[in-house]
Protein backbone atom coordinates (compact mmCIF):
# COMPACT_ATOMS: atom_id res chain seq x y z
CA UNK A 1 0.00 0.00 0.00
CA UNK A 2 1.42 3.73 -0.79
CA UNK A 3 0.56 6.69 1.55
CA UNK A 4 -2.96 7.36 -0.09
CA UNK A 5 -4.74 5.07 -2.90
CA UNK A 6 -8.18 4.72 -4.23
CA UNK A 7 -10.34 2.09 -4.60
CA UNK A 8 -14.41 1.43 -5.42
CA UNK A 9 -14.41 -0.88 -2.54
CA UNK A 10 -12.19 -1.27 0.68
CA UNK A 11 -13.38 -4.14 2.69
CA UNK A 12 -11.45 -4.55 6.49
CA UNK A 13 -11.05 -8.47 7.92
CA UNK A 14 -10.04 -11.48 5.51
CA UNK A 15 -12.41 -14.07 7.29
CA UNK A 16 -14.84 -15.55 5.28
CA UNK A 17 -17.20 -12.44 5.94
CA UNK A 18 -14.72 -10.74 4.37
CA UNK A 19 -13.92 -12.52 1.48
CA UNK A 20 -17.29 -13.40 0.71
CA UNK A 21 -17.94 -9.50 0.38
CA UNK A 22 -15.45 -9.20 -1.80
CA UNK A 23 -16.40 -11.97 -4.07
CA UNK A 24 -19.84 -11.01 -4.09
CA UNK A 25 -18.31 -7.71 -5.48
CA UNK A 26 -16.79 -8.77 -8.04
CA UNK A 27 -19.68 -10.55 -8.61
CA UNK A 28 -21.99 -7.45 -8.88
CA UNK A 29 -19.29 -6.34 -11.33
CA UNK A 30 -17.23 -3.94 -8.99
CA UNK A 31 -13.28 -4.54 -10.06
CA UNK A 32 -11.49 -2.04 -7.15
CA UNK A 33 -11.32 -3.99 -4.45
CA UNK A 34 -8.95 -4.21 -1.96
CA UNK A 35 -9.36 -6.64 1.03
CA UNK A 36 -7.17 -4.80 4.54
CA UNK A 37 -5.82 -7.51 6.83
CA UNK A 38 -4.53 -6.80 10.27
CA UNK A 39 -2.64 -10.05 11.08
CA UNK A 40 -0.25 -11.69 8.77
CA UNK A 41 -2.58 -14.73 7.45
CA UNK A 42 -5.39 -14.33 5.64
CA UNK A 43 -8.43 -15.98 7.11
CA UNK A 44 -8.94 -14.81 10.46
CA UNK A 45 -11.18 -16.97 13.34
CA UNK A 46 -12.57 -18.69 10.41
CA UNK A 47 -9.72 -20.00 9.19
CA UNK A 48 -9.61 -22.00 13.09
CA UNK A 49 -13.36 -22.93 13.16
CA UNK A 50 -15.08 -26.40 12.69
CA UNK A 51 -15.63 -25.57 9.07
CA UNK A 52 -19.84 -26.00 9.48
CA UNK A 53 -22.08 -23.58 7.64
CA UNK A 54 -26.02 -23.59 8.12
CA UNK A 55 -28.49 -23.04 5.80
CA UNK A 56 -32.35 -24.28 4.56
CA UNK A 57 -33.57 -25.13 1.02
CA UNK A 58 -30.14 -25.86 -0.52
CA UNK A 59 -29.41 -27.91 -3.25
CA UNK A 60 -27.95 -30.55 -0.85
CA UNK A 61 -30.52 -31.05 0.97
CA UNK A 62 -32.92 -31.55 -1.96
CA UNK A 63 -30.55 -34.43 -3.04
CA UNK A 64 -31.00 -35.98 -0.22
CA UNK A 65 -34.97 -35.71 -0.23
CA UNK A 66 -35.10 -33.16 2.69
CA UNK A 67 -37.67 -30.55 2.96
CA UNK A 68 -36.71 -27.27 4.73
CA UNK A 69 -37.04 -23.35 3.93
CA UNK A 70 -36.11 -20.53 5.12
CA UNK A 71 -39.44 -19.80 6.28
CA UNK A 72 -39.24 -23.05 8.87
CA UNK A 73 -36.02 -21.91 9.81
CA UNK A 74 -37.08 -17.97 10.37
CA UNK A 75 -39.30 -19.61 12.50
CA UNK A 76 -37.85 -21.71 14.41
CA UNK A 77 -34.54 -19.13 14.76
CA UNK A 78 -36.80 -16.77 16.30
CA UNK A 79 -38.72 -18.81 18.49
CA UNK A 80 -35.70 -20.13 20.07
CA UNK A 81 -34.55 -16.73 20.56
CA UNK A 82 -37.59 -15.67 22.21
CA UNK A 83 -37.50 -12.81 19.34
CA UNK A 84 -34.95 -11.21 20.88
CA UNK A 85 -32.81 -10.17 17.54
CA UNK A 86 -33.39 -7.91 14.24
CA UNK A 87 -36.28 -9.89 13.34
CA UNK A 88 -35.83 -8.59 9.63
CA UNK A 89 -31.90 -9.01 9.56
CA UNK A 90 -32.77 -12.32 10.61
CA UNK A 91 -35.26 -12.94 7.67
CA UNK A 92 -32.49 -11.90 5.46
CA UNK A 93 -30.14 -14.08 6.79
CA UNK A 94 -32.21 -17.34 7.00
CA UNK A 95 -33.31 -16.06 3.07
CA UNK A 96 -30.13 -16.29 1.98
CA UNK A 97 -28.00 -18.62 3.76
CA UNK A 98 -29.03 -21.76 1.93
CA UNK A 99 -28.65 -20.03 -1.12
CA UNK A 100 -24.98 -19.06 0.14
CA UNK A 101 -24.37 -22.65 0.71
CA UNK A 102 -25.15 -23.09 -3.05
CA UNK A 103 -22.96 -20.23 -4.05
CA UNK A 104 -20.24 -21.35 -2.34
CA UNK A 105 -20.31 -24.82 -3.84
CA UNK A 106 -20.11 -23.41 -6.59
CA UNK A 107 -16.93 -21.35 -5.59
CA UNK A 108 -15.28 -24.26 -5.27
CA UNK A 109 -15.76 -24.72 -1.42
CA UNK A 110 -15.00 -28.40 -0.67
CA UNK A 111 -18.22 -29.69 0.78
CA UNK A 112 -18.18 -33.27 2.64
CA UNK A 113 -22.01 -34.14 1.08
CA UNK A 114 -22.68 -34.50 4.29
CA UNK A 115 -25.62 -32.73 6.71
CA UNK A 116 -26.24 -32.76 10.41
CA UNK A 117 -28.09 -31.74 13.14
CA UNK A 118 -26.37 -28.58 14.70
CA UNK A 119 -28.68 -28.30 17.29
CA UNK A 120 -32.12 -28.91 17.70
CA UNK A 121 -33.69 -28.16 14.30
CA UNK A 122 -35.70 -31.00 13.09
CA UNK A 123 -34.18 -31.66 10.21
CA UNK A 124 -30.46 -31.75 9.06
CA UNK A 125 -29.33 -27.98 7.72
CA UNK A 126 -25.53 -27.96 9.12
CA UNK A 127 -23.13 -28.75 6.34
CA UNK A 128 -19.49 -29.64 7.39
CA UNK A 129 -16.80 -28.80 4.89
CA UNK A 130 -13.24 -31.19 4.20
CA UNK A 131 -10.16 -29.46 6.05
CA UNK A 132 -12.76 -27.72 8.15
CA UNK A 133 -12.08 -23.75 8.25
CA UNK A 134 -9.30 -23.89 6.69
CA UNK A 135 -10.89 -25.67 3.60
CA UNK A 136 -13.15 -22.51 3.22
CA UNK A 137 -10.80 -19.93 3.13
CA UNK A 138 -8.55 -22.10 0.81
CA UNK A 139 -11.34 -22.15 -1.33
CA UNK A 140 -12.19 -18.42 -1.05
CA UNK A 141 -8.81 -17.07 -0.82
CA UNK A 142 -8.07 -19.08 -4.46
CA UNK A 143 -11.14 -17.52 -6.20
CA UNK A 144 -9.96 -13.79 -4.98
CA UNK A 145 -6.65 -14.62 -6.18
CA UNK A 146 -8.35 -15.58 -9.73
CA UNK A 147 -10.25 -12.29 -9.60
CA UNK A 148 -7.36 -10.61 -8.75
CA UNK A 149 -8.86 -9.37 -5.50
CA UNK A 150 -6.25 -7.47 -3.84
CA UNK A 151 -5.23 -8.52 -0.05
CA UNK A 152 -2.91 -6.50 2.14
CA UNK A 153 -1.56 -8.40 4.98
CA UNK A 154 -0.80 -6.98 8.37
CA UNK A 155 -1.98 -3.92 8.11
CA UNK A 156 -4.90 -2.85 10.88
CA UNK A 157 -7.12 -0.14 10.02
CA UNK A 158 -7.12 2.51 13.08
CA UNK A 159 -9.56 4.55 11.53
CA UNK A 160 -12.54 5.71 9.37
CA UNK A 161 -12.26 8.48 7.02
CA UNK A 162 -15.60 10.67 6.92
CA UNK A 163 -16.64 13.70 5.03
CA UNK A 164 -20.14 15.16 5.97
CA UNK A 165 -21.21 12.17 7.71
CA UNK A 166 -20.29 9.76 5.02
CA UNK A 167 -17.61 7.21 5.11
CA UNK A 168 -15.02 7.73 2.52
CA UNK A 169 -12.20 5.30 2.94
CA UNK A 170 -10.24 3.66 5.69
CA UNK A 171 -6.53 5.01 7.33
CA UNK A 172 -3.90 2.30 8.39
CA UNK A 173 -1.38 4.80 10.34
CA UNK A 174 -0.29 7.02 7.86
CA UNK A 175 -1.98 5.41 4.86
CA UNK A 176 -5.22 5.91 3.49
CA UNK A 177 -7.43 4.32 1.22
CA UNK A 178 -10.23 6.18 0.01
CA UNK A 179 -13.45 4.01 -1.12
CA UNK A 180 -16.78 4.70 -2.54
CA UNK A 181 -18.02 2.16 0.34
CA UNK A 182 -16.44 0.78 2.99
CA UNK A 183 -17.19 -2.85 4.41
CA UNK A 184 -16.57 -4.00 8.20
CA UNK A 185 -15.60 -7.70 8.44
CA UNK A 186 -13.32 -7.48 11.83
CA UNK A 187 -14.64 -10.36 13.42
CA UNK A 188 -15.23 -10.47 17.29
CA UNK A 189 -13.62 -9.49 20.24
CA UNK A 190 -12.93 -12.81 22.36
CA UNK A 191 -8.87 -11.77 22.19
CA UNK A 192 -9.43 -8.59 24.35
CA UNK A 193 -10.46 -9.32 27.91
CA UNK A 194 -11.26 -5.20 28.42
CA UNK A 195 -13.88 -5.50 25.79
CA UNK A 196 -15.24 -9.09 26.97
CA UNK A 197 -15.51 -7.28 30.54
CA UNK A 198 -17.62 -4.36 28.39
CA UNK A 199 -19.73 -6.21 26.25
CA UNK A 200 -19.75 -10.09 27.28
CA UNK A 201 -19.75 -9.78 30.80
CA UNK A 202 -20.69 -13.23 31.31
CA UNK A 203 -17.65 -14.47 29.64
CA UNK A 204 -15.37 -12.25 31.40
CA UNK A 205 -17.07 -13.38 34.86
CA UNK A 206 -15.24 -16.91 34.67
CA UNK A 207 -12.47 -15.32 35.45
CA UNK A 208 -8.88 -17.57 34.76
CA UNK A 209 -11.04 -20.21 33.47
CA UNK A 210 -12.07 -17.77 30.52
CA UNK A 211 -10.18 -18.56 27.12
CA UNK A 212 -10.53 -17.99 23.75
CA UNK A 213 -10.84 -20.40 20.86
CA UNK A 214 -10.32 -17.54 17.73
CA UNK A 215 -7.45 -16.05 16.28
CA UNK A 216 -5.60 -13.03 18.02
CA UNK A 217 -6.54 -10.69 16.21
CA UNK A 218 -9.77 -10.78 17.49
CA UNK A 219 -9.46 -7.65 19.18
CA UNK A 220 -13.25 -5.93 18.45
CA UNK A 221 -11.92 -2.96 16.11
CA UNK A 222 -15.59 -2.40 15.14
CA UNK A 223 -16.11 -0.44 18.23
CA UNK A 224 -13.76 1.68 17.37
CA UNK A 225 -14.81 2.51 14.53
CA UNK A 226 -18.79 2.75 15.86
CA UNK A 227 -17.28 5.23 18.00
CA UNK A 228 -15.73 7.36 15.28
CA UNK A 229 -19.22 7.20 12.97
CA UNK A 230 -21.37 7.45 15.74
CA UNK A 231 -22.81 3.61 14.98
CA UNK A 232 -25.05 2.26 17.39
CA UNK A 233 -23.76 -1.15 19.22
CA UNK A 234 -26.43 -3.94 19.82
CA UNK A 235 -26.23 -7.72 21.54
CA UNK A 236 -25.00 -7.14 24.73
CA UNK A 237 -23.69 -9.67 26.41
CA UNK A 238 -24.15 -12.47 24.13
CA UNK A 239 -21.87 -15.28 22.44
CA UNK A 240 -21.25 -18.69 23.11
CA UNK A 241 -19.46 -20.49 25.63
CA UNK A 242 -18.60 -23.99 26.05
CA UNK A 243 -18.20 -26.29 29.46
CA UNK A 244 -14.51 -27.24 30.26
CA UNK A 245 -13.31 -28.49 33.71
CA UNK A 246 -9.94 -25.80 33.17
CA UNK A 247 -7.28 -28.86 32.87
CA UNK A 248 -6.03 -27.47 29.72
CA UNK A 249 -6.99 -25.36 27.12
CA UNK A 250 -9.26 -27.98 24.81
CA UNK A 251 -12.68 -27.12 23.04
CA UNK A 252 -14.89 -29.91 23.98
CA UNK A 253 -18.27 -29.22 22.97
CA UNK A 254 -20.35 -32.00 24.29
CA UNK A 255 -19.87 -33.62 28.05
CA UNK A 256 -20.54 -37.17 27.26
CA UNK A 257 -24.07 -38.16 28.30
CA UNK A 258 -23.26 -40.63 30.25
CA UNK A 259 -22.36 -38.26 32.72
CA UNK A 260 -24.63 -36.75 35.50
CA UNK A 261 -24.36 -32.70 35.97
CA UNK A 262 -25.52 -31.17 39.06
CA UNK A 263 -25.53 -27.64 40.74
CA UNK A 264 -24.20 -25.96 43.92
CA UNK A 265 -27.41 -27.51 45.53
CA UNK A 266 -26.35 -31.29 44.35
CA UNK A 267 -29.33 -31.66 42.37
CA UNK A 268 -29.75 -32.02 38.00
CA UNK A 269 -31.35 -29.43 36.16
CA UNK A 270 -30.93 -30.25 32.46
CA UNK A 271 -30.66 -33.43 30.07
CA UNK A 272 -26.54 -33.66 29.83
CA UNK A 273 -27.17 -34.82 26.37
CA UNK A 274 -28.41 -31.53 25.46
CA UNK A 275 -27.62 -29.05 22.81
CA UNK A 276 -24.32 -27.49 23.46
CA UNK A 277 -26.25 -23.82 22.48
CA UNK A 278 -28.51 -24.91 25.45
CA UNK A 279 -25.86 -25.74 27.99
CA UNK A 280 -24.73 -22.24 27.70
CA UNK A 281 -27.86 -20.32 28.32
CA UNK A 282 -28.54 -23.50 31.95
CA UNK A 283 -25.52 -23.28 33.22
CA UNK A 284 -25.85 -19.24 33.38
CA UNK A 285 -28.94 -19.96 34.98
CA UNK A 286 -26.97 -21.74 37.62
CA UNK A 287 -24.49 -19.42 38.54
CA UNK A 288 -21.99 -20.99 35.84
CA UNK A 289 -20.42 -23.08 38.40
CA UNK A 290 -21.35 -26.89 38.09
CA UNK A 291 -20.16 -30.53 38.65
CA UNK A 292 -19.68 -33.61 36.56
CA UNK A 293 -20.11 -36.92 38.09
CA UNK A 294 -19.35 -40.47 37.22
CA UNK A 295 -18.16 -43.79 38.54
CA UNK A 296 -15.88 -45.65 37.93
CA UNK A 297 -17.12 -48.62 35.63
CA UNK A 298 -18.09 -45.44 33.10
CA UNK A 299 -14.71 -43.99 33.18
CA UNK A 300 -12.76 -47.57 32.72
CA UNK A 301 -15.45 -48.96 30.42
CA UNK A 302 -13.68 -50.51 27.45
CA UNK A 303 -16.62 -50.68 24.65
CA UNK A 304 -17.09 -47.44 22.45
CA UNK A 305 -20.02 -45.87 25.29
CA UNK A 306 -17.48 -44.51 27.83
CA UNK A 307 -15.13 -43.07 24.81
CA UNK A 308 -17.41 -41.61 22.85
CA UNK A 309 -21.00 -40.05 22.54
CA UNK A 310 -23.35 -40.44 19.93
CA UNK A 311 -24.09 -36.23 20.04
CA UNK A 312 -26.90 -34.42 18.55
CA UNK A 313 -25.49 -33.32 15.85
CA UNK A 314 -24.61 -36.97 14.54
CA UNK A 315 -20.85 -37.33 14.44
CA UNK A 316 -19.06 -39.09 17.17
CA UNK A 317 -16.71 -37.26 19.48
CA UNK A 318 -14.07 -38.43 21.72
CA UNK A 319 -13.95 -36.56 24.96
CA UNK A 320 -10.76 -35.17 25.73
CA UNK A 321 -11.30 -35.08 29.09
CA UNK A 322 -13.24 -37.57 30.72
CA UNK A 323 -10.69 -40.87 30.29
CA UNK A 324 -8.85 -42.79 33.03
CA UNK A 325 -5.51 -40.93 31.29
CA UNK A 326 -7.04 -37.67 31.83
CA UNK A 327 -8.90 -38.26 35.33
CA UNK A 328 -6.03 -40.63 36.97
CA UNK A 329 -3.68 -37.66 36.95
CA UNK A 330 -6.27 -34.37 37.47
CA UNK A 331 -7.23 -36.62 40.78
CA UNK A 332 -3.44 -37.23 41.78
CA UNK A 333 -3.36 -33.04 41.18
CA UNK A 334 -6.38 -32.24 43.50
CA UNK A 335 -8.11 -31.38 40.34
CA UNK A 336 -10.69 -33.70 40.77
CA UNK A 337 -12.63 -35.05 43.51
CA UNK A 338 -12.90 -39.29 44.08
CA UNK A 339 -14.62 -41.03 46.90
CA UNK A 340 -15.87 -44.40 47.56
CA UNK A 341 -19.07 -43.29 48.29
CA UNK A 342 -21.02 -40.54 47.11
CA UNK A 343 -21.47 -39.38 50.99
CA UNK A 344 -17.94 -38.93 50.89
CA UNK A 345 -17.82 -37.23 47.52
CA UNK A 346 -20.33 -34.67 48.61
CA UNK A 347 -18.79 -33.38 51.35
CA UNK A 348 -15.64 -33.33 48.86
CA UNK A 349 -17.88 -31.39 46.35
CA UNK A 350 -18.91 -28.64 49.22
CA UNK A 351 -22.69 -29.49 48.17
CA UNK A 352 -25.55 -30.84 50.44
CA UNK A 353 -24.59 -34.51 51.03
CA UNK A 354 -28.63 -35.54 51.64
CA UNK A 355 -29.25 -34.11 48.11
CA UNK A 356 -26.05 -35.35 45.94
CA UNK A 357 -27.36 -39.20 47.44
CA UNK A 358 -30.58 -38.63 47.02
CA UNK A 359 -30.14 -37.29 43.63
CA UNK A 360 -28.08 -40.20 42.42
CA UNK A 361 -29.99 -42.52 44.21
CA UNK A 362 -33.39 -41.34 42.12
CA UNK A 363 -30.94 -41.18 38.76
CA UNK A 364 -29.48 -44.95 39.60
CA UNK A 365 -33.51 -45.99 39.43
CA UNK A 366 -34.11 -44.04 35.97
CA UNK A 367 -31.41 -45.84 34.28
CA UNK A 368 -32.53 -48.99 35.83
CA UNK A 369 -36.26 -48.47 34.46
CA UNK A 370 -34.76 -46.81 30.67
CA UNK A 371 -36.36 -43.36 31.59
CA UNK A 372 -35.06 -40.40 32.81
CA UNK A 373 -38.38 -38.94 34.28
CA UNK A 374 -36.83 -35.73 35.26
CA UNK A 375 -35.31 -34.30 32.35
CA UNK A 376 -35.95 -37.07 29.38
CA UNK A 377 -32.55 -37.83 28.73
CA UNK A 378 -32.28 -40.96 25.84
CA UNK A 379 -32.63 -44.08 27.09
CA UNK A 380 -29.06 -45.09 25.40
CA UNK A 381 -27.32 -42.47 27.30
CA UNK A 382 -28.56 -43.65 31.46
CA UNK A 383 -25.66 -45.49 32.64
CA UNK A 384 -25.79 -45.79 36.49
CA UNK A 385 -23.37 -43.74 39.09
CA UNK A 386 -23.11 -47.05 41.15
CA UNK A 387 -19.39 -48.75 40.99
CA UNK A 388 -16.72 -46.83 43.14
CA UNK A 389 -14.86 -45.02 43.63
CA UNK A 390 -16.85 -41.84 42.05
CA UNK A 391 -15.48 -39.02 40.76
CA UNK A 392 -16.55 -35.35 40.03
CA UNK A 393 -14.91 -32.35 38.77
CA UNK A 394 -16.10 -28.73 39.20
CA UNK A 395 -17.07 -26.86 35.70
CA UNK A 396 -17.63 -23.75 34.07
CA UNK A 397 -19.08 -22.58 30.55
CA UNK A 398 -15.55 -20.66 30.27
CA UNK A 399 -14.31 -21.86 26.59
CA UNK A 400 -15.47 -18.62 24.54
CA UNK A 401 -15.98 -19.64 20.93
CA UNK A 402 -17.70 -16.36 19.54
CA UNK A 403 -19.27 -13.00 20.90
CA UNK A 404 -22.27 -11.88 19.10
CA UNK A 405 -22.34 -7.97 20.34
CA UNK A 406 -21.25 -4.98 17.41
CA UNK A 407 -22.42 -3.02 15.00
CA UNK A 408 -25.81 -2.90 14.63
CA UNK A 409 -26.68 -3.43 10.57
CA UNK A 410 -30.62 -3.41 8.61
CA UNK A 411 -31.26 -5.97 6.39
CA UNK A 412 -28.54 -4.63 3.26
CA UNK A 413 -25.71 -4.80 5.98
CA UNK A 414 -25.73 -0.97 5.90
CA UNK A 415 -24.33 0.13 9.61
CA UNK A 416 -26.92 1.80 11.80
CA UNK A 417 -26.47 5.24 13.30
CA UNK A 418 -27.32 6.23 17.08
CA UNK A 419 -30.22 8.01 15.46
CA UNK A 420 -31.04 5.53 13.56
CA UNK A 421 -30.67 6.47 9.76
CA UNK A 422 -28.18 4.65 7.65
CA UNK A 423 -24.58 6.00 7.93
CA UNK A 424 -23.81 6.27 4.12
CA UNK A 425 -20.98 4.38 2.73
CA UNK A 426 -20.48 2.26 5.64
CA UNK A 427 -21.77 -1.56 5.81
CA UNK A 428 -20.82 -4.74 8.03
CA UNK A 429 -21.18 -8.40 8.52
CA UNK A 430 -20.45 -11.16 10.57
CA UNK A 431 -19.21 -11.81 13.83
CA UNK A 432 -18.35 -7.71 14.01
CA UNK A 433 -22.32 -6.92 13.88
CA UNK A 434 -24.83 -7.67 16.41
CA UNK A 435 -28.46 -8.58 16.01
CA UNK A 436 -28.74 -11.80 14.21
CA UNK A 437 -27.17 -14.41 17.08
CA UNK A 438 -28.96 -14.02 19.94
CA UNK A 439 -29.23 -15.48 23.49
CA UNK A 440 -29.00 -19.42 22.53
CA UNK A 441 -26.97 -20.32 19.88
CA UNK A 442 -28.58 -22.34 16.76
CA UNK A 443 -26.24 -24.61 16.58
CA UNK A 444 -23.17 -25.80 14.53
CA UNK A 445 -22.58 -23.76 11.40
CA UNK A 446 -24.73 -20.62 13.12
CA UNK A 447 -21.56 -18.51 13.51
CA UNK A 448 -19.95 -18.86 10.06
CA UNK A 449 -23.06 -19.09 8.21
CA UNK A 450 -23.90 -15.40 9.63
CA UNK A 451 -20.68 -14.73 8.80
CA UNK A 452 -20.55 -15.75 5.54
CA UNK A 453 -24.06 -15.10 4.39
CA UNK A 454 -24.20 -11.66 5.80
CA UNK A 455 -20.57 -10.92 4.51
CA UNK A 456 -21.93 -11.55 1.20
CA UNK A 457 -25.01 -9.96 1.78
CA UNK A 458 -23.03 -6.63 2.55
CA UNK A 459 -20.64 -7.31 -0.17
CA UNK A 460 -23.04 -6.68 -2.90
CA UNK A 461 -25.26 -4.11 -1.19
CA UNK A 462 -22.12 -2.26 -0.66
CA UNK A 463 -21.04 -2.49 -4.51
CA UNK A 464 -24.49 -1.52 -5.14
CA UNK A 465 -24.22 1.31 -3.48
CA UNK A 466 -20.83 2.51 -5.39
CA UNK A 467 -22.77 1.55 -9.07
CA UNK A 468 -25.40 4.26 -7.95
CA UNK A 469 -23.73 6.87 -6.77
CA UNK A 470 -20.57 6.47 -8.73
CA UNK A 471 -18.53 6.62 -5.19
Amino acid sequence: MSDSIEVDLAIVGSGIAGLCAALAAWDAGCRSILVIESEGVVGGSSRLSGGILMGAGTRLQRAKGIEDSPDDMFHEYMAWNAWRLDAAVVRRFCDEAGRTVDWLQDLGVPFTGDLILGGDEPQPRCYPVAGSGQGVIDALHARCREREIDIALGKRVDHLLMENGRVVGVRVGDEEVRAGSVVITTGGFGANRERLAKHYPSAAATGDWAWYIGADGARGDAFEFAAQADAQITGHDRGLRLLHPNFWQMVEAYQPAWVVVVNADGRRFYDEAAPYGIVDDVHRWQGDRAFVMFDDAQLRFEGERAQYKDPVMGARIKTPNWTPEVVDPQVAAGAMYRADTIAELARAMGVPEANLVATVERYNQFCADGEDREFAKAAKFLQPIAVAPFYAALVKPATICLTSCGLRIDPDGRVLSNTGGVIPGLFAGGECTGGVLGDRYMGSGNSLGNSATMGRNAGLSAATSVARTGR
